[in-house]
């Protein structure tokens, strides 16, 4: 309806120009074609400017119900954001099981005691994450980025960490962070102990087993 109105309203106005140059002397009737016209585009404008504010709005409506039920839900299997913003969004104490956050710009983010058990998060930004206590056992952390993020009490067992991607440069970790076998011990060097035995029982082979986690499991 609005293409047609659109056409129309065109239509008179052309009609009305091209009368004007061959009969200047209908003025009259040139001038309420003109109007008519003039009337038609006005109106298809403000009809087409209010389609894209009600659309605009509904997608907003939409965002703003999808990012409520993400703050409330304490499980969230599967968690993807899409192209959604979930900035400024606690995820602190969530489970997030096989969720998928690859590439996803997470720094700065709360992921306190957050469980991403299986979650993709390669090629995650993670720098100045709060990632106390979080859970990434059996996580694909390739190409993730922990620079300067805190792992304090973190369980990393069986993560999947790329030997040159996956950066943990200036993390804070202590002697409850669980790292994953084999890591590089040069990846867990980088990293910034905050109590004393961090250097000492909390670097990848040197422990036998982790004192706060098992496999998946806290265990105290």
């Amino acid at each position: 309806m609005l293409i047609l109105l659109g056409v129309l309203g065109t239509a008179g106005a052309v009609f009305a120009w091209r009368m004007a140059i061959k009969e200047p002397e209908r003025e009259p009737k040139i001038e309420v074609l003109a109007g008519i016209g003039g009337g038609l585009i006005t109106g298809i404008a403000v009809g087409v400017s209010a389609l894209f504010l009600e659309e605009a709005l509904s997608e907003s409506q939409k965002y703003a119900t999808w990012r409520a039920s993400v703050e409330i839900a304490e499980s969230i299997p599967g968690f993807s954001p899409g192209d959604r913003d979930i900035a400024g969004i606690n995820f602190s104490g969530k489970s997030l099981h096989n969720a998928d956050l690859s590439g996803v710009d997470l720094r700065g983010a709360q992921l306190r005691d957050t469980d991403l058990t299986g979650a993709d998060l390669s090629g995650a930004l993670l720098q100045g994450a709060n990632l106390i206590g979080a859970n990434f056992y059996e996580a694909d952390l390739s190409g993730a980025k922990f620079e300067g993020a805190e792992l304090q009490s973190a369980n990393l067992t069986h993560a999947q960490v790329n030997v040159e991607a996956t950066t943990f440069h200036g993390a804070v970790v202590d002697s409850h962070t669980c790292w994953p076998k084999g890591i590089q011990q040069e990846k867990v060097d980088s990293t910034v102990p905050n109590d004393k035995k961090a250097g000492e029982d909390s670097r990848g082979e040197k422990v036998p087993y982790c004192t706060m986690w098992t496999n998946g499991e806290r265990i105290w």
